[in-house]
């Protein structure tokens, strides 16, 4: 970048004839109706911390106005990720108060935190929509992979299959996503709390996870 180059319009302070028109950024398919269904598709429930579900509706907003301003969409998965942060101070305090309560002697960090939760069987893998979905490919995978080696080692051309798609097994879960996210997760959050160029508006799987997580963490008494 250069050292004087102009900040561009989209990205200046709006002017009032502008400021409640979409960013020239947004996608024209995007409608902001289309936009606030999607996002509003993530709840959580009764059972969170009142504080911790304001949190998250700002977060919500803040992808929800990015329709205007193209760049509120970092702000909005920084967002998001403190709202984790949040939740899980919340969850773990009470049991551990002198590490995560208001007293504690440090401050904990996100990586901290997730790693905590998995340790107390808080968090699994076990309900994630995204290790569904992921277990879903890998059958699919694995089951057309059998497929072709059935073909090949009876010299078919042709197979008939059933329609109905692959079931997924135990060794098609393998993968432990809570590990990738507790390294994953407070990297994006860093990388925004530090200052960033980061510059992506694919925020919804970000809000996927953390209404996941933190569904896992106040599960509803029945």
């Amino acid at each position: 970048m250069k050292p004087f180059e102009a900040v561009v319009s989209a990205d200046s302070l709006r002017d009032l004839q502008a400021v409640l028109g979409p960013d020239p950024r947004t996608n024209r398919f995007d409608s902001l109706a289309q936009r606030q269904q999607r996002v509003g598709e993530y709840l959580l429930s009764d059972s969170v911390p009142y504080p911790v579900r304001v949190h998250f509706e700002t977060a919500k907003n803040l992808y929800l106005y990015a329709w205007f301003v193209y760049r509120f969409h970092p702000v909005a998965e920084k967002h998001v990720l403190a709202t984790l942060e949040f939740a899980l101070r919340e969850r773990l305090a009470p049991m551990f108060p002198e590490q995560f309560g208001p007293q504690a002697k440090r401050h904990p960090t996100l990586r901290t935190l997730i790693a905590k939760a998995r340790e107390e069987k808080l968090l699994t893998n076990i309900g994630l929509r995204v290790t569904e979905r992921l277990a879903r490919l890998r059958a699919e995978h694995r089951v057309s992979l059998e497929r072709i080696r059935y073909l090949q080692s009876n010299g078919l051309t042709e197979l008939v299959c059933d329609a109905a798609p692959p079931v997924p097994v135990p060794e098609d879960y393998a993968h432990d996503l809570l590990k990738i996210f507790e390294d994953s997760l407070p990297r994006i959050r860093n990388d925004y709390a530090h200052g960033s160029a980061t510059l992506h508006n694919t925020v919804l799987g970000t809000f996927e996870i953390v209404t996941d997580l933190i569904a896992q963490l106040f599960v509803e008494d029945i």
